[in-house]
């Protein structure tokens, strides 16, 4: 059963927006009494379309108890910017796999160079990506799009329990044994194509972000952060 997010909630009546109401009218044809699953601030409720106009007005039919999907740690994904197609990958992906909120970087090597004006609306387009695979992937939330950093010192706002930054010059592994369920947060940062610099490196590394290897291969820019979200995914969620 398809599932959809609303911000609107009077008494025991859910509100759609237009865009998902249009979704449900036009492209799915739903009637009067059909059910839907929809997410109220991360609460998910099995509830009964009762009108159909501009917006979809559903009544709450019953609270669906032990139906969250999110991970036990929130994990904040820094990613550098990359080309338009391969940055739009990773959020949906990176989604999918649980991400809590991403937050696009602009870095000496980045391909993709945004005006802060641009960046703004770039927002906007991805917030809907993440919207549109949070629905798909049955979260509780839709992750959050930070607005664009193009400073490395903002980075220090997104410290999590623990902080990491994939560096193909490092040699350290051992970052995956503190990885485990007890652990309740964690940022990632990834390099664009052409990777993160020394000097920036550097910085990072001021500002109490370690560097870690992600193995013997050289992932993509955008490869690795899923094969680091799938990680994280595994040891804090599946494996025990």
């Amino acid at each position: 059963m398809e599932c959809y997010f609303t911000n609107d909630k009077n008494d025991n009546i859910l509100i759609l927006d237009e865009e998902d109401s249009k979704h449900i009218i036009k492209v799915l044809r739903h009637k009067i009494n059909d059910e839907i699953i929809i997410i109220y601030q991360q609460q998910k409720y099995l509830a009964k379309i009762i009108t159909i106009t501009t917006v979809v007005k559903c009544e709450i039919s019953k609270i669906l108890a032990n139906s969250s999907s999110e991970l036990s740690c929130k994990i904040t994904l820094v990613m550098a910017l990359l080309k338009e197609q391969k940055f739009d990958l990773v959020i949906q992906k990176a989604v999918e796999l649980g991400v809590y909120q991403i937050v696009p970087l602009q870095l000496k090597r980045c391909v993709s160079v945004l005006t802060k004006t641009k960046a703004q609306q770039k927002v906007l387009r991805w917030q809907s990506i993440a919207k549109a695979a949070a629905k798909q992937s049955n979260r509780n939330l839709i992750p959050i799009i930070t607005p664009v950093v193009f400073e490395l010192k903002q980075l220090v706002s997104y410290h999590s329990k623990l902080n990491l930054v994939a560096d193909e010059n490092s040699s350290d592994i051992n970052w995956v044994n503190e990885i485990n369920n007890e652990l309740s947060s964690i940022t990632i940062i990834i390099g664009p194509e052409g990777g993160i610099t020394s000097e920036e490196i550097t910085i990072l590394k001021k500002f109490n972000f370690s560097s870690i290897s992600l193995g013997k291969l050289i992932l993509r820019a955008e490869t690795a952060p899923l094969f680091l979200m799938s990680i994280i995914n595994y040891e804090t969620n599946l494996k025990n």
